[in-house]
């Protein structure tokens, strides 16, 4: 009975061993699982964090997106006005320039009055004007006539 004893304390020391060995790496995986947790929790809270930034910059983008939008309508409008002035100031040069073509056309009779009223400044006669600035008689008596009374 001593062996079979011997054989029972060394089975219960062997169970006792593998139990003890069972309780450290059970309290091993115990500590493991619980610095997951930890982790775990972490990346929830970072994952969270996360999404509140994520909306926020949505909401940003949003906001960002409606102030493009107005600023395009803004800037279409202004747009469209200045192509109507530039319209309209074209028109108005067209007709500038037509009232100087006009006035350019008359100004060959401008200028030869102006001549002839120079030439009367200078005490030309009646005969002269007639011959150099192409008056009728009569016209050139009276452009005479107008600067003798302007002069008394």
């Amino acid at each position: 009975m001593d062996v079979l004893m011997v054989y029972s304390l060394a089975a219960l020391a062997l169970v006792l061993f593998l139990f003890v060995l069972i309780f450290f790496q059970n309290k091993k995986n115990q500590i493991r699982f619980s610095a997951l947790e930890v982790q775990i929790e972490s990346y929830e809270f970072i994952i969270n964090e996360l999404k509140l930034a994520n909306q926020q910059q949505q909401s940003e983008l949003t906001a960002k997106e409606n102030s493009l939008q107005a600023w395009q309508l803004e800037h279409r409008q202004i747009s469209q006005q200045l192509e109507h002035r530039i319209k309209v100031l074209q028109e108005k040069l067209t007709q500038t320039h037509e009232t100087i073509e006009q006035i350019q056309q008359q100004q060959p009779e401008d200028k030869l009055y102006s001549r002839a009223q120079k030439m009367v400044k200078l005490g030309a006669d009646v005969e002269e004007l007639v011959r150099e600035c192409d008056l009728p008689h009569a016209e050139a008596e009276i452009l005479i006539a107008m600067h003798k009374q302007k002069n008394t």
